[in-house]
C-alpha cells in the first residue's frame, strides 16, 4: 500500500482565506481512498518539464520566489486528482514513490496563491520523506518509525505551507548592501512586484558601508536597477544599461537600469539581496 501524507483542509493562511474551502466534515485519509481511483490519478502525474500548466505555473513561482530549487522537483511526479469529491484531503503525498497528488479544484485560475502554498506543502513532504528514506532505507514507508513521525512531519508541512502562503500574499523583502566606501543612489524595481514605492520614481540612497530595505517587495529575484556612487570628489561609479529598452526618468534624471537575478539565503525569511561593490565586478 502506497503510505501517502495528507494536507489538512486549510492550507492556507488566514490572510488567503477567501480562496480556501472549509471542510464539511473531516477528509478521508488518501492513503482509505478507492486504489482504483489513485491508481489511476498516479498514472496521470507528470515529471518536471511536462507538469499540467497550474502546476507548471506554481512550479514555477516557487522557485522564482526561492522556496525551492529545480533540483528539488527532480523526481516529483505531480498531478490533479479528484481527491475531495471522493471525500478525501485536498492534496496528498506517497512516502514510496514520490507522487503528490492535488485536488482539482486547484487547476482553477483563481486558485493560483492557495495552489502554490498547498504544493509548497507537499513538496516538504517530498522532502522530508526523500530524507528519511536515505537516512532509514527504503523501507522506512511501511516501518513504524513512519507511522510515529507522521504527526510532527505534517505539523511542520502546515507551519510551513501557512509561511508560504503569507510570503506569496506580502512578497519578499529586498535588502541592498552598499559596499563601497562612498554613498550610493539606486533606484530599484522588481520586474514581479507585489508592493512597491508608489507611482512616483524615486532614488533610494544608501550611505557608505551600509545597508537598508528596498520599499520594494517582490515575488520573485528579477529586477532592474540604476545606481550611482555620490563622490565629494572625482567619478562618480555607475550601474546601468546603456542598450536597455527600459528606459526611466526618475526625479528627472534619465536612466537605463541593467536587469539582474537576485537571490535570498533561505526559503522563507530571508530578503532577496543586492550587494554593490565598487570593484570591477558586482553583483
Amino acid at each position: 500500500m502506497i503510505r501517502r501524507s495528507s494536507t489538512a483542509a486549510g492550507v492556507a493562511l488566514a490572510l488567503l482565506s477567501p480562496w480556501a474551502d472549509a471542510a464539511a466534515a473531516e477528509p478521508t485519509p488518501a492513503d482509505r481512498l478507492p486504489a482504483s481511483l489513485l491508481a489511476e490519478c498516479d498514472a496521470r502525474t507528470k515529471a518536471p518539464g511536462h507538469y499540467d500548466p497550474p502546476i507548471a505555473a506554481a512550479f514555477r513561482a516557487l522557485i522564482e520566489m526561492g522556496v525551492f530549487s529545480s533540483i528539488e522537483f527532480r523526481d516529483a511526479r505531480i498531478g490533479f486528482c479528484e481527491l475531495q469529491r471522493a471525500g478525501g484531503p485536498v492534496a496528498a503525498s506517497s512516502c514510496e514513490d514520490g507522487v503528490i497528488l492535488l485536488d482539482s479544484k486547484y487547476a482553477d485560475a483563481d486558485r493560483a496563491l492557495v495552489l502554490n502554498a498547498t504544493l509548497a506543502h507537499e513538496m516538504l513532504h517530498h522532502l522530508q520523506h526523500r530524507e528519511r528514506k536515505a537516512r532509514y532505507g527504503d523501507a522506512y514507508c511501511q516501518s513504524a518509525r513512519y507511522r510515529t513521525d507522521k504527526p510532527s512531519l505534517e505539523a511542520a508541512a502546515d507551519k510551513f505551507g501557512d509561511e508560504v502562503a503569507a510570503l506569496f500574499a506580502l512578497g519578499r523583502r529586498v535588502e541592498i548592501v552598499n559596499r563601497c566606501d562612498e554613498p550610493v543612489s539606486i533606484y530599484l524595481e522588481a520586474i514581479d512586484p507585489v508592493a512597491i514605492r508608489g507611482t512616483q520614481a524615486a532614488f533610494q540612497n544608501i550611505p557608505a558601508l551600509a545597508r537598508a530595505m528596498s520599499p520594494e517587495r517582490a515575488a520573485s529575484g528579477r529586477f532592474r536597477f540604476y545606481a550611482q556612487t555620490t563622490p565629494k570628489a572625482g567619478a562618480a561609479r555607475i550601474w546601468q544599461d546603456r542598450a536597455s529598452a527600459h528606459s526611466r526618468i526618475v526625479e528627472g534624471l534619465p536612466v537605463r537600469p541593467r536587469e539582474t537575478r537576485l537571490a535570498a539565503s533561505d526559503r522563507l525569511k530571508s530578503p532577496f539581496r543586492l550587494t554593490l561593490t565598487c570593484a570591477a565586478n558586482d553583483e
